[in-house]
């Protein structure tokens, strides 16, 4: 049986790497087998693709950062994401073509039809579920401060950070099937609560 596949997204300082802990205690409780990854940087040409995209010495335009991405990508799905799935291992990724959408679509002003197209050339999968961490702008960009150096895109102005969570916005209300959001602005066990009982839903089904 094919595995399933779930993503985790938001914007920078949302908290989405924290709770993949907690994903990952739930799913050992139902011993199901998994994996964790990440975008960007997790296929077999991902540390290389990662080091492009995020560092600040690079200045690279919005149409070579949106190729990188999907570059990265589709890499990490011949070499990691569909081998596991197709092995019935559940993969368990922070980030993924929402993360495009919102980042690439939304802050970058880049047309959506043009993101359409290559994820349909590249034959990208949807996830089964994703899980949308939401909060405040100025709330997230001060945790992502107090975490560590900011990267080429933290480093962005407020208004990109706006217009990203925006457009993750906006992809929940037309799929909200499929996008579950988790109100991040609250305590990490009210995030945690969310999480697991999103999860649970999710298995129960």
């Amino acid at each position: 049986m094919r595995g399933k596949f779930i993503t985790l997204e938001g914007i920078e300082g949302s908290g989405k790497s924290t709770s993949l802990k907690d994903i990952a205690n739930t799913l050992d409780k139902k011993s199901i087998d998994y994996i964790l990854t990440k975008e960007p940087g997790s296929g077999s040409l991902g540390k290389d693709l990662r080091s492009l995209l995020l560092s600040n010495d690079n200045k690279i335009s919005s149409e070579v950062e949106l190729l990188l991405m999907m570059a990265d990508r589709k890499n990490h799905l011949d070499s990691l994401i569909i081998p596991n799935l197709n092995n019935g291992k559940w993969v368990i990724s922070d980030r993924y073509l929402d993360s495009t959408y919102a980042y690439q679509g939304g802050g970058r002003n880049m047309d959506f039809a043009l993101i359409d197209e290559l994820s349909n050339s590249l034959n990208l999968p949807a996830p089964d579920l994703t899980i949308l961490f939401d909060l405040p702008v100025e709330i997230a960009l001060e945790r992502a401060k107090q975490r560590a150096n900011l990267d080429r895109f933290e480093k962005e102005p407020i208004d990109f950070h706006n217009r990203i969570r925006n457009i993750y916005k906006a992809r929940a209300e037309e799929d909200s099937k499929r996008i579950k959001i988790v109100d991040s602005s609250v305590s990490f066990q009210e995030v945690k609560d969310q999480v697991v009982y999103i999860i649970s839903q999710f298995l129960n089904e």
